[in-house]
Protein backbone atom coordinates (compact mmCIF):
# COMPACT_ATOMS: atom_id res chain seq x y z
CA UNK A 1 0.00 0.00 0.00
CA UNK A 2 2.44 2.48 0.70
CA UNK A 3 4.11 2.05 -3.12
CA UNK A 4 1.15 4.06 -4.11
CA UNK A 5 1.97 7.22 -4.03
CA UNK A 6 5.74 6.78 -5.23
CA UNK A 7 4.47 7.96 -8.19
CA UNK A 8 3.28 11.27 -7.48
CA UNK A 9 6.95 11.75 -5.52
CA UNK A 10 8.34 11.06 -8.92
CA UNK A 11 6.80 13.18 -11.12
CA UNK A 12 6.90 16.06 -8.24
CA UNK A 13 10.61 15.61 -8.24
CA UNK A 14 11.01 15.65 -11.95
CA UNK A 15 8.92 18.80 -12.69
CA UNK A 16 10.89 20.59 -9.54
CA UNK A 17 14.42 19.60 -11.43
CA UNK A 18 12.64 21.13 -14.60
CA UNK A 19 11.52 24.19 -12.79
CA UNK A 20 14.82 24.95 -11.36
CA UNK A 21 16.75 24.40 -14.78
CA UNK A 22 14.49 26.68 -16.35
CA UNK A 23 15.26 29.36 -13.24
CA UNK A 24 19.31 28.50 -13.73
CA UNK A 25 19.08 28.81 -17.53
CA UNK A 26 17.18 32.23 -17.29
CA UNK A 27 19.78 33.38 -14.12
CA UNK A 28 22.51 32.43 -16.91
CA UNK A 29 21.24 34.77 -19.75
CA UNK A 30 20.20 37.71 -17.32
CA UNK A 31 24.24 37.52 -15.86
CA UNK A 32 24.97 37.86 -19.61
CA UNK A 33 23.15 40.72 -19.57
CA UNK A 34 25.03 42.04 -16.72
CA UNK A 35 28.52 41.49 -18.04
CA UNK A 36 28.04 43.00 -21.67
CA UNK A 37 26.02 45.63 -20.32
CA UNK A 38 27.18 46.84 -16.60
CA UNK A 39 24.98 49.78 -15.89
CA UNK A 40 27.89 50.60 -12.61
CA UNK A 41 30.71 50.90 -15.01
CA UNK A 42 29.19 52.32 -18.33
CA UNK A 43 26.30 54.57 -16.82
CA UNK A 44 27.07 57.80 -18.03
CA UNK A 45 27.16 56.55 -21.72
CA UNK A 46 24.62 58.43 -24.01
CA UNK A 47 21.82 55.94 -24.75
CA UNK A 48 20.41 55.53 -27.75
CA UNK A 49 17.74 52.59 -27.84
CA UNK A 50 18.27 49.21 -29.03
CA UNK A 51 16.25 49.97 -32.25
CA UNK A 52 18.98 52.51 -33.51
CA UNK A 53 21.65 49.50 -33.98
CA UNK A 54 24.71 49.34 -36.15
CA UNK A 55 23.63 48.28 -39.30
CA UNK A 56 26.98 45.32 -39.41
CA UNK A 57 25.91 44.45 -35.59
CA UNK A 58 24.22 40.86 -36.58
CA UNK A 59 26.17 39.48 -33.81
CA UNK A 60 24.25 41.33 -31.38
CA UNK A 61 21.45 40.83 -32.85
CA UNK A 62 20.86 37.42 -33.17
CA UNK A 63 22.50 36.90 -29.85
CA UNK A 64 19.65 39.27 -28.69
CA UNK A 65 16.78 37.08 -30.58
CA UNK A 66 18.36 34.15 -29.30
CA UNK A 67 18.64 34.95 -26.05
CA UNK A 68 14.83 35.84 -25.58
CA UNK A 69 13.92 32.44 -27.97
CA UNK A 70 15.42 30.55 -24.55
CA UNK A 71 14.14 32.60 -22.14
CA UNK A 72 10.60 31.88 -23.04
CA UNK A 73 11.18 28.57 -23.75
CA UNK A 74 12.24 28.82 -20.33
CA UNK A 75 9.54 30.49 -18.85
CA UNK A 76 7.21 27.91 -21.17
CA UNK A 77 9.19 24.73 -19.31
CA UNK A 78 8.69 26.86 -16.09
CA UNK A 79 5.11 27.02 -16.56
CA UNK A 80 4.27 23.62 -17.54
CA UNK A 81 6.40 22.23 -14.37
CA UNK A 82 4.63 24.74 -11.92
CA UNK A 83 0.97 23.58 -13.17
CA UNK A 84 2.03 19.69 -13.07
CA UNK A 85 2.85 19.87 -9.64
CA UNK A 86 0.32 18.23 -6.93
CA UNK A 87 1.49 20.59 -4.50
CA UNK A 88 2.80 23.78 -5.71
CA UNK A 89 3.41 25.54 -2.11
CA UNK A 90 6.12 23.21 -2.12
CA UNK A 91 8.22 24.68 -4.40
CA UNK A 92 7.46 28.21 -3.19
CA UNK A 93 11.42 29.01 -3.09
CA UNK A 94 12.42 28.47 -6.58
CA UNK A 95 9.19 30.28 -7.63
CA UNK A 96 9.77 33.45 -5.47
CA UNK A 97 13.29 32.99 -4.98
CA UNK A 98 14.52 32.63 -8.78
CA UNK A 99 12.44 36.04 -9.50
CA UNK A 100 14.80 38.08 -7.02
CA UNK A 101 17.61 37.06 -8.11
CA UNK A 102 16.59 38.00 -11.71
CA UNK A 103 15.51 41.41 -10.60
CA UNK A 104 18.38 42.21 -8.66
CA UNK A 105 20.64 41.06 -11.61
CA UNK A 106 18.60 43.35 -14.36
CA UNK A 107 18.54 46.42 -12.02
CA UNK A 108 22.79 46.93 -12.22
CA UNK A 109 22.27 46.43 -16.40
CA UNK A 110 22.35 49.26 -18.81
CA UNK A 111 18.72 50.46 -20.02
CA UNK A 112 19.54 49.75 -23.50
CA UNK A 113 15.78 49.53 -24.62
CA UNK A 114 14.80 52.74 -23.93
CA UNK A 115 14.98 56.12 -22.99
CA UNK A 116 12.23 56.61 -21.26
CA UNK A 117 14.20 56.53 -17.64
CA UNK A 118 15.70 59.82 -18.57
CA UNK A 119 12.89 61.83 -19.33
CA UNK A 120 11.25 60.05 -15.72
CA UNK A 121 14.35 61.68 -13.87
CA UNK A 122 14.35 64.76 -15.58
CA UNK A 123 10.93 65.48 -14.70
CA UNK A 124 11.91 64.52 -11.54
CA UNK A 125 14.48 66.72 -11.12
CA UNK A 126 12.16 69.81 -12.56
CA UNK A 127 9.86 69.32 -10.08
CA UNK A 128 12.38 68.54 -6.85
CA UNK A 129 15.37 70.67 -7.83
CA UNK A 130 13.63 73.91 -9.95
CA UNK A 131 10.15 73.58 -8.76
CA UNK A 132 8.88 73.35 -12.24
CA UNK A 133 5.78 72.29 -13.14
CA UNK A 134 6.34 69.25 -15.53
CA UNK A 135 2.87 69.31 -17.07
CA UNK A 136 3.46 72.78 -18.40
CA UNK A 137 6.91 72.98 -18.51
CA UNK A 138 9.63 71.49 -21.16
CA UNK A 139 12.97 70.24 -20.46
CA UNK A 140 14.29 72.82 -23.38
CA UNK A 141 13.62 75.69 -20.54
CA UNK A 142 16.48 74.04 -18.40
CA UNK A 143 18.98 73.04 -21.55
CA UNK A 144 21.51 74.63 -19.36
CA UNK A 145 20.97 71.25 -16.54
CA UNK A 146 23.92 68.55 -16.63
CA UNK A 147 21.52 66.13 -17.01
CA UNK A 148 19.63 67.63 -19.83
CA UNK A 149 21.63 65.86 -22.96
CA UNK A 150 20.47 62.63 -21.47
CA UNK A 151 16.23 63.63 -22.28
CA UNK A 152 14.87 62.31 -25.40
CA UNK A 153 11.56 63.93 -25.25
CA UNK A 154 13.00 67.93 -24.67
CA UNK A 155 9.81 69.48 -26.18
CA UNK A 156 7.26 67.71 -24.76
CA UNK A 157 5.43 67.67 -21.06
CA UNK A 158 4.82 64.97 -18.73
CA UNK A 159 3.30 62.23 -20.66
CA UNK A 160 1.58 60.65 -17.22
CA UNK A 161 -0.65 61.65 -14.22
CA UNK A 162 0.39 63.49 -11.48
CA UNK A 163 0.68 60.57 -8.74
CA UNK A 164 3.55 59.32 -11.08
CA UNK A 165 5.15 62.46 -10.72
CA UNK A 166 4.65 62.54 -7.20
CA UNK A 167 6.91 59.09 -6.99
CA UNK A 168 9.45 60.49 -9.33
CA UNK A 169 9.73 63.29 -6.74
CA UNK A 170 9.68 60.58 -3.90
CA UNK A 171 12.67 59.31 -6.18
CA UNK A 172 14.39 62.91 -6.07
CA UNK A 173 14.71 62.91 -2.89
CA UNK A 174 16.75 60.06 -1.72
CA UNK A 175 18.99 60.89 -4.87
CA UNK A 176 19.89 63.86 -2.75
CA UNK A 177 17.21 66.63 -4.49
CA UNK A 178 16.74 69.44 -3.05
CA UNK A 179 15.98 73.47 -4.42
CA UNK A 180 19.08 74.89 -5.13
CA UNK A 181 21.26 71.96 -4.13
CA UNK A 182 24.41 71.93 -5.91
CA UNK A 183 25.28 69.64 -8.92
CA UNK A 184 27.71 66.63 -8.82
CA UNK A 185 25.98 65.41 -12.49
CA UNK A 186 27.45 61.90 -12.22
CA UNK A 187 26.89 60.78 -9.07
CA UNK A 188 23.19 62.34 -9.40
CA UNK A 189 22.72 60.31 -12.64
CA UNK A 190 23.47 57.01 -11.07
CA UNK A 191 21.71 57.40 -8.23
CA UNK A 192 18.51 58.25 -10.43
CA UNK A 193 18.96 55.62 -12.25
CA UNK A 194 19.31 53.58 -9.09
CA UNK A 195 16.20 54.84 -7.34
CA UNK A 196 13.75 54.76 -10.64
CA UNK A 197 14.92 51.43 -11.54
CA UNK A 198 14.24 50.68 -7.44
CA UNK A 199 10.94 52.04 -7.74
CA UNK A 200 10.15 49.86 -10.65
CA UNK A 201 10.86 46.32 -8.95
CA UNK A 202 8.74 47.51 -6.13
CA UNK A 203 5.53 48.12 -7.99
CA UNK A 204 6.68 44.55 -9.74
CA UNK A 205 6.98 42.92 -5.99
CA UNK A 206 3.43 44.99 -5.26
CA UNK A 207 1.49 43.72 -8.12
CA UNK A 208 3.00 39.94 -7.29
CA UNK A 209 1.27 40.72 -4.15
CA UNK A 210 -2.38 42.18 -5.53
CA UNK A 211 -2.29 39.31 -7.85
CA UNK A 212 -1.57 36.46 -5.08
CA UNK A 213 -3.82 38.22 -3.01
CA UNK A 214 -6.81 38.52 -5.64
CA UNK A 215 -5.89 34.28 -6.42
CA UNK A 216 -6.30 33.29 -3.12
CA UNK A 217 -10.17 34.46 -2.78
CA UNK A 218 -11.11 33.08 -6.69
CA UNK A 219 -8.81 30.19 -7.34
CA UNK A 220 -6.62 29.30 -4.21
CA UNK A 221 -5.59 25.96 -6.34
CA UNK A 222 -3.99 28.15 -8.84
CA UNK A 223 -2.66 31.13 -7.71
CA UNK A 224 1.18 29.57 -7.40
CA UNK A 225 1.04 29.27 -11.49
CA UNK A 226 -0.40 32.84 -11.17
CA UNK A 227 1.86 33.92 -9.62
CA UNK A 228 5.10 32.24 -11.95
CA UNK A 229 3.09 33.79 -14.73
CA UNK A 230 3.52 37.32 -13.15
CA UNK A 231 7.30 37.05 -11.47
CA UNK A 232 8.95 34.91 -14.37
CA UNK A 233 7.67 36.79 -17.55
CA UNK A 234 10.99 37.77 -19.28
CA UNK A 235 8.85 41.01 -20.52
CA UNK A 236 7.98 41.90 -17.36
CA UNK A 237 11.35 41.78 -15.99
CA UNK A 238 12.97 43.17 -18.64
CA UNK A 239 10.35 46.21 -18.54
CA UNK A 240 10.85 47.00 -15.17
CA UNK A 241 14.18 45.86 -13.65
CA UNK A 242 16.29 46.69 -16.52
CA UNK A 243 14.57 49.81 -18.54
CA UNK A 244 12.69 50.95 -15.06
CA UNK A 245 9.07 51.66 -17.22
CA UNK A 246 6.28 52.75 -15.08
CA UNK A 247 4.02 49.72 -16.01
CA UNK A 248 4.44 47.84 -13.25
CA UNK A 249 2.42 50.46 -10.89
CA UNK A 250 -0.21 50.65 -13.65
CA UNK A 251 -0.62 46.92 -13.44
CA UNK A 252 -0.67 47.16 -9.60
CA UNK A 253 -3.20 49.52 -9.71
CA UNK A 254 -5.56 46.77 -11.91
CA UNK A 255 -4.38 44.14 -10.42
CA UNK A 256 -5.69 45.44 -6.88
CA UNK A 257 -9.12 46.78 -8.43
CA UNK A 258 -9.67 43.12 -9.44
CA UNK A 259 -8.66 41.86 -5.86
CA UNK A 260 -11.35 44.45 -4.38
CA UNK A 261 -13.77 43.87 -6.31
CA UNK A 262 -13.63 39.93 -5.83
CA UNK A 263 -13.21 40.72 -1.90
CA UNK A 264 -16.28 43.05 -2.43
CA UNK A 265 -18.62 40.30 -3.87
CA UNK A 266 -17.92 37.82 -1.28
CA UNK A 267 -18.21 40.34 1.70
CA UNK A 268 -21.51 40.16 3.58
CA UNK A 269 -22.55 43.64 5.28
CA UNK A 270 -24.88 46.31 5.32
CA UNK A 271 -22.88 48.63 2.07
CA UNK A 272 -21.80 46.53 -0.09
CA UNK A 273 -21.09 49.57 -2.80
CA UNK A 274 -18.19 50.54 -0.18
CA UNK A 275 -16.18 47.68 -1.48
CA UNK A 276 -17.00 48.30 -4.80
CA UNK A 277 -15.66 51.61 -4.45
CA UNK A 278 -12.31 51.09 -3.44
CA UNK A 279 -11.81 48.41 -6.44
CA UNK A 280 -13.00 51.76 -8.62
CA UNK A 281 -10.53 53.53 -6.30
CA UNK A 282 -8.00 51.64 -7.22
CA UNK A 283 -8.45 52.03 -11.29
CA UNK A 284 -8.24 55.92 -10.41
CA UNK A 285 -5.21 55.73 -9.16
CA UNK A 286 -3.80 53.48 -11.94
CA UNK A 287 -5.26 56.09 -14.33
CA UNK A 288 -3.48 59.16 -12.34
CA UNK A 289 -0.31 57.25 -13.20
CA UNK A 290 -0.88 55.67 -16.92
CA UNK A 291 -3.92 56.65 -18.19
CA UNK A 292 -5.19 53.86 -20.15
CA UNK A 293 -6.38 51.88 -16.77
CA UNK A 294 -9.18 54.77 -17.22
CA UNK A 295 -10.25 52.49 -19.69
CA UNK A 296 -11.54 49.49 -17.56
CA UNK A 297 -13.46 51.59 -15.42
CA UNK A 298 -16.97 51.63 -17.09
CA UNK A 299 -16.50 47.50 -16.65
CA UNK A 300 -15.66 47.74 -13.32
CA UNK A 301 -18.62 50.41 -12.97
CA UNK A 302 -21.04 47.98 -15.12
CA UNK A 303 -20.29 44.75 -12.99
CA UNK A 304 -20.68 46.26 -9.70
CA UNK A 305 -23.73 47.98 -10.45
CA UNK A 306 -25.02 44.18 -11.42
CA UNK A 307 -24.24 42.55 -8.42
CA UNK A 308 -25.78 45.33 -6.20
CA UNK A 309 -29.37 46.21 -5.25
CA UNK A 310 -31.15 49.35 -6.40
CA UNK A 311 -30.49 51.46 -3.49
CA UNK A 312 -27.48 50.70 -3.41
CA UNK A 313 -26.64 50.99 -6.67
CA UNK A 314 -27.41 55.19 -6.06
CA UNK A 315 -24.84 55.12 -3.40
CA UNK A 316 -21.81 53.54 -5.56
CA UNK A 317 -22.87 56.24 -8.36
CA UNK A 318 -23.01 59.14 -6.41
CA UNK A 319 -20.39 58.19 -3.20
CA UNK A 320 -18.37 56.66 -5.51
CA UNK A 321 -18.00 58.60 -8.27
CA UNK A 322 -17.94 61.19 -5.64
CA UNK A 323 -15.17 60.15 -4.00
CA UNK A 324 -12.84 59.21 -7.65
CA UNK A 325 -13.50 62.61 -8.49
CA UNK A 326 -12.06 63.86 -5.22
CA UNK A 327 -9.42 61.26 -5.61
CA UNK A 328 -8.25 63.19 -9.58
CA UNK A 329 -8.86 66.40 -7.98
CA UNK A 330 -6.87 66.33 -5.02
CA UNK A 331 -3.86 64.20 -7.48
CA UNK A 332 -3.72 67.01 -10.01
CA UNK A 333 -4.72 70.22 -7.38
CA UNK A 334 -0.33 70.76 -6.78
CA UNK A 335 -0.44 71.09 -10.30
CA UNK A 336 -3.26 72.41 -11.88
CA UNK A 337 -2.34 75.68 -14.16
CA UNK A 338 -5.78 75.66 -15.81
CA UNK A 339 -6.38 73.43 -18.84
CA UNK A 340 -2.83 73.10 -20.14
CA UNK A 341 -2.22 70.92 -17.54
CA UNK A 342 -4.38 68.62 -19.34
CA UNK A 343 -2.49 68.98 -22.65
CA UNK A 344 -0.58 66.36 -22.24
CA UNK A 345 -3.60 64.50 -22.98
CA UNK A 346 -4.06 65.76 -26.71
CA UNK A 347 -0.80 65.70 -27.42
CA UNK A 348 -0.40 61.62 -27.58
CA UNK A 349 -2.69 61.76 -30.99
CA UNK A 350 0.27 62.78 -32.64
CA UNK A 351 2.24 59.53 -32.05
CA UNK A 352 2.40 56.44 -34.49
CA UNK A 353 4.63 53.49 -34.22
CA UNK A 354 4.20 50.02 -34.98
CA UNK A 355 0.48 49.66 -35.53
CA UNK A 356 -2.03 49.25 -38.74
CA UNK A 357 -3.18 52.68 -37.90
CA UNK A 358 0.40 54.14 -38.26
CA UNK A 359 0.48 52.29 -41.69
CA UNK A 360 -3.16 53.71 -42.31
CA UNK A 361 -1.97 57.50 -41.50
CA UNK A 362 1.09 57.26 -43.37
CA UNK A 363 -1.30 55.84 -46.15
CA UNK A 364 -2.68 58.60 -46.36
CA UNK A 365 -0.30 61.28 -45.76
CA UNK A 366 0.82 60.18 -49.73
CA UNK A 367 -2.98 61.87 -50.91
CA UNK A 368 -3.84 64.85 -48.02
CA UNK A 369 -2.02 66.97 -45.86
CA UNK A 370 -0.40 65.16 -42.45
CA UNK A 371 -2.47 66.98 -40.11
CA UNK A 372 -5.68 65.49 -41.79
CA UNK A 373 -4.24 62.43 -42.31
CA UNK A 374 -3.21 61.97 -38.46
CA UNK A 375 -6.87 63.72 -37.54
CA UNK A 376 -8.52 60.42 -39.21
CA UNK A 377 -6.26 57.98 -38.08
CA UNK A 378 -6.82 58.96 -34.26
CA UNK A 379 -10.35 59.50 -34.41
CA UNK A 380 -10.76 55.95 -35.90
CA UNK A 381 -8.36 54.98 -33.08
CA UNK A 382 -11.12 56.69 -30.71
CA UNK A 383 -14.03 55.48 -32.09
CA UNK A 384 -12.89 51.94 -32.36
CA UNK A 385 -11.66 51.75 -28.53
CA UNK A 386 -14.93 53.67 -27.83
CA UNK A 387 -16.98 51.05 -29.27
CA UNK A 388 -14.77 48.88 -27.25
CA UNK A 389 -15.36 49.88 -24.00
CA UNK A 390 -19.23 50.26 -24.74
CA UNK A 391 -18.97 46.24 -25.98
CA UNK A 392 -16.98 45.15 -23.05
CA UNK A 393 -19.30 47.40 -20.10
CA UNK A 394 -22.33 45.68 -21.51
CA UNK A 395 -20.48 42.31 -21.45
CA UNK A 396 -19.47 42.81 -17.62
CA UNK A 397 -22.87 43.90 -16.85
CA UNK A 398 -24.41 40.77 -18.47
CA UNK A 399 -21.64 38.57 -16.82
CA UNK A 400 -20.10 40.08 -14.21
CA UNK A 401 -18.44 37.38 -12.76
CA UNK A 402 -16.34 37.50 -15.89
CA UNK A 403 -14.79 41.27 -15.19
CA UNK A 404 -10.96 40.12 -15.48
CA UNK A 405 -11.24 38.15 -18.69
CA UNK A 406 -13.02 40.95 -20.46
CA UNK A 407 -10.63 43.65 -19.08
CA UNK A 408 -8.05 41.34 -20.95
CA UNK A 409 -10.22 41.14 -23.78
CA UNK A 410 -10.17 45.24 -23.88
CA UNK A 411 -6.36 45.61 -23.30
CA UNK A 412 -5.67 43.28 -26.07
CA UNK A 413 -8.23 45.02 -28.18
CA UNK A 414 -6.67 48.59 -27.32
CA UNK A 415 -3.03 47.28 -27.91
CA UNK A 416 -4.33 45.09 -30.98
CA UNK A 417 -6.80 47.71 -33.05
CA UNK A 418 -6.81 51.53 -31.36
CA UNK A 419 -3.41 52.03 -30.47
CA UNK A 420 -1.45 53.88 -33.00
CA UNK A 421 1.85 53.96 -30.51
CA UNK A 422 2.76 50.89 -29.69
CA UNK A 423 6.14 49.84 -27.45
CA UNK A 424 6.95 46.73 -26.13
CA UNK A 425 6.02 47.50 -22.15
CA UNK A 426 2.50 48.53 -23.09
CA UNK A 427 2.17 44.37 -23.01
CA UNK A 428 3.07 44.43 -19.24
CA UNK A 429 -0.95 45.45 -18.35
CA UNK A 430 -1.95 42.15 -20.18
CA UNK A 431 0.45 40.16 -18.37
CA UNK A 432 -0.84 40.73 -15.06
CA UNK A 433 -4.20 40.80 -16.17
CA UNK A 434 -3.05 37.12 -17.36
CA UNK A 435 -1.54 36.38 -14.60
CA UNK A 436 -4.81 36.63 -12.48
CA UNK A 437 -6.54 33.61 -14.95
CA UNK A 438 -4.06 31.52 -14.74
CA UNK A 439 -6.26 28.64 -16.11
CA UNK A 440 -6.48 29.94 -19.39
CA UNK A 441 -3.73 28.28 -20.66
CA UNK A 442 -4.34 28.48 -24.30
CA UNK A 443 -4.66 32.66 -23.73
CA UNK A 444 -1.56 32.39 -21.76
CA UNK A 445 0.30 30.77 -24.76
CA UNK A 446 -0.63 33.72 -27.14
CA UNK A 447 -0.06 36.36 -24.61
CA UNK A 448 3.44 34.62 -24.00
CA UNK A 449 4.39 34.88 -27.94
CA UNK A 450 2.72 38.39 -28.15
CA UNK A 451 6.00 39.19 -25.04
CA UNK A 452 8.48 37.15 -27.46
CA UNK A 453 7.79 39.57 -30.45
CA UNK A 454 7.18 42.61 -28.31
CA UNK A 455 11.00 42.25 -27.32
CA UNK A 456 12.06 40.68 -30.38
CA UNK A 457 10.65 43.77 -32.34
CA UNK A 458 13.68 46.02 -31.04
CA UNK A 459 15.99 44.27 -33.01
CA UNK A 460 13.70 43.88 -36.05
CA UNK A 461 13.22 47.67 -35.95
CA UNK A 462 16.61 48.32 -35.69
CA UNK A 463 18.95 46.01 -37.73
CA UNK A 464 16.58 43.53 -40.04
CA UNK A 465 14.27 45.92 -41.57
CA UNK A 466 16.97 48.75 -42.35
CA UNK A 467 19.39 45.49 -43.73
CA UNK A 468 16.70 44.34 -45.37
CA UNK A 469 14.20 46.83 -46.56
CA UNK A 470 16.35 50.98 -45.99
CA UNK A 471 12.21 51.77 -44.37
CA UNK A 472 12.06 55.45 -43.71
CA UNK A 473 10.91 56.01 -40.48
CA UNK A 474 7.15 56.10 -40.54
CA UNK A 475 6.30 54.81 -44.14
CA UNK A 476 3.60 52.40 -45.01
CA UNK A 477 6.20 49.32 -45.87
CA UNK A 478 8.03 49.82 -42.37
CA UNK A 479 4.61 49.92 -39.87
CA UNK A 480 2.94 47.28 -41.77
CA UNK A 481 5.88 44.60 -41.80
CA UNK A 482 6.61 46.03 -37.99
CA UNK A 483 2.99 45.49 -36.84
CA UNK A 484 2.66 42.23 -38.91
CA UNK A 485 5.54 40.79 -36.89
CA UNK A 486 4.68 41.54 -33.40
CA UNK A 487 0.93 40.98 -33.93
CA UNK A 488 0.26 37.98 -36.39
CA UNK A 489 2.52 35.32 -34.28
CA UNK A 490 -0.34 35.29 -30.90
CA UNK A 491 -2.98 35.91 -33.49
CA UNK A 492 -2.33 32.59 -35.24
CA UNK A 493 -1.42 30.84 -31.82
CA UNK A 494 -5.12 31.63 -30.73
CA UNK A 495 -6.50 30.88 -34.02
CA UNK A 496 -4.81 27.48 -33.43
CA UNK A 497 -6.03 26.89 -29.93
CA UNK A 498 -9.83 28.35 -31.19
CA UNK A 499 -9.68 26.24 -33.86
CA UNK A 500 -8.11 22.85 -32.28
CA UNK A 501 -10.83 20.64 -30.48
CA UNK A 502 -11.34 21.79 -26.47
CA UNK A 503 -10.05 18.87 -23.69
CA UNK A 504 -12.64 18.63 -21.60
CA UNK A 505 -11.62 20.02 -18.00
CA UNK A 506 -10.77 18.33 -14.95
CA UNK A 507 -13.26 18.74 -12.05
CA UNK A 508 -11.97 21.51 -9.95
CA UNK A 509 -11.27 21.00 -6.26
CA UNK A 510 -13.39 22.51 -3.70
CA UNK A 511 -12.34 25.14 -2.64
CA UNK A 512 -11.32 24.59 1.12
CA UNK A 513 -9.59 21.43 -0.02
CA UNK A 514 -7.75 23.42 -3.24
CA UNK A 515 -6.80 25.72 0.05
CA UNK A 516 -5.43 23.17 2.38
CA UNK A 517 -3.53 21.02 -0.17
CA UNK A 518 -1.48 24.38 -1.06
CA UNK A 519 -0.56 25.71 2.27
Amino acid sequence: MTALPQPNIARRGAEIYLLLAAGAGAACAYYAMLLRLPLLTIYSLRLRNLNHMPAADWPTGLLIIGCVVLLFAGYAVGASSVAALPSPARAWLPIVGFPLLFAGMLALVFPITSTDIYDYLFRGRMLAHYGSNPFTATPQALKGDPLWPYVAWKNAVSAYGPLWEDLSWLVAWPAGEAPGAPDSPGGLLLRYLLGYKALAVLGYLLCAGAIWQALRQSAPERRWLGLYLWLWNPLVLWETAAAGHNDSWMALAIAAAIWLYGRAQRAAGPRPAAGYTLALLALTAGGLIKFVAFFFGPLALAAALRRLPSRQRWWLLLGGGGACAALLALAYAPFWAGLATLQNIGSRRALYNAAWLAALRAQLGHHMPAVRAEAIASTLGLALLAAGVAWASWRAWRAPERLTELCTWLALWFLFVCNPWFQPWYVVWVVALMALQPWRGRAAGGIAIFCCTALMSYVVDGLILPTFGGFADGSVARESLLAAFIYLPPLIAWGWAWLAPQRRPRPAAPRGAAAAAQD
